[in-house]
């Protein structure tokens, strides 16, 4: 099919240049009168044919608007986003999650993941070994699905699946010493993909924002597993005969409460924290095995270390041993295991 074609080069009124070239299957295209519906700047081609093709003189390309000038990797961009609707955080926040979630997943492309192969090996990472079922629901995620993603981190190398010694009927997906490693230089490579979405920002601005955007996060989806913390005004550790003597402050390290907790065992008021607006006595505790990260009190039910508790302070997600409750005991009743305690609807 014959397809008439003109090319050249295009000056606007500052004296930039745009390379224009057009394709028709028609051979009595009127360039002119196409390139002028198309913008409204006017400007001066120099026409040349292309060989094979129909000869389009200058003249007919004269006076031709700028903006139809297509640039060497293809049209204008036209689409442009509503002005009223950048008054709307939500629609904000939509778009620029979009636009996030766009170079996040060409990261993990060019290593052959998606998203979800990153979630569930950050969730292991975090949580230690975990029930595939566990996986499942925490992510909020089809069985059948996370059962494929786990397929796939294990043909690579990344997890492996074994019996948990503690209940031989249960089995653990575990994140292997390579995956660790691993996921590591993968954060550390994706963690790009912050500096081109807030290249605005300087680094005061975005730790704000993150701040900002966790406490949301909070508010729209709450763990599951709930918090322990401080009332308002909380005090640092002391140590002297008060109530206060006995509380516990999450920003300090596991290993640090791990000694409190002990040191409080034969005294009055043994440590303390409060959960759901009631006191929770700490009787019994030790340090994780595994590294977790999120905000200091942060509780979560683990696959092989029961029910630990986020300690030490949180510097951007980082990971950090965790305090692990072997016994505790509710205001009103008796001692009991973390596990017990917070399985009962409680936690």
């Amino acid at each position: 099919m014959e397809q008439p074609a003109v090319s050249g080069v295009a000056h606007d009124a500052s004296g930039a240049a745009f390379a224009v070239v057009g394709l028709s299957n028609l051979p009595t295209t009127d360039w002119a009168q196409v390139f002028r519906a198309l913008a409204d700047t006017d400007l001066t081609i120099q026409a040349v044919a292309l060989p094979g093709t129909a000869q389009t003189s200058p003249a007919d390309t004269a006076g031709v608007p700028d903006r139809a000038a297509a640039g060497p990797s293809g049209p204008p961009r036209l689409s442009m986003t509503p002005p009223s609707v950048l008054n709307l955080n939500a629609y904000l926040l939509y778009a620029l999650g979009k636009a996030a979630r766009r170079r996040l997943t060409e990261r993990l492309a060019a290593h052959n993941l998606r998203l979800w192969h990153l979630t569930v090996m950050a969730l292991v990472a975090d949580l230690g070994p975990q029930m595939k079922t566990v996986l499942a629901a925490r992510l909020d995620m089809n069985s059948s699905d996370l059962v494929k993603i786990v397929n796939d981190l294990v043909r690579t190398g990344h997890v492996d699946c074994a019996r948990d010694p503690a209940n031989r009927r249960r089995v653990l997906v575990r994140l292997t010493p390579e995956g660790r490693t691993w996921l590591a230089r993968l954060n550390a490579e994706i963690a790009s993909t912050d500096d081109e979405v807030l290249a605005p920002l300087n680094e005061e601005e975005r730790a704000q924002l993150a701040s900002l955007l966790r406490r949301v996060h909070r508010h729209l989806e709450p763990s599951p597993a709930g918090v322990v913390h401080d009332p308002p005004g909380a005090v640092e550790i002391l140590s002297g005969g008060s109530d206060e003597d006995g509380r516990i402050d999450w920003t300090h390290s596991a290993g640090e409460l791990a000694r409190f907790v002990e040191s409080r065992r034969a005294l009055h008021p043994t440590a303390f924290t409060h959960h759901a607006g009631r006191r929770l006595d700490v009787l019994a505790a030790t340090v994780s095995r595994g590294l977790y990260s999120g905000e200091p009190g942060l509780i979560l039910r683990t696959g092989d270390e029961g029910v630990v508790v986020v300690a030490g302070a949180d510097h951007g997600g980082t990971t950090r041993p965790a305090l692990v409750l072997r016994q505790v005991r509710s205001e009103g009743g008796g001692a009991t295991s973390g596990e017990e305690h917070f399985g009962t609807g409680r936690g």
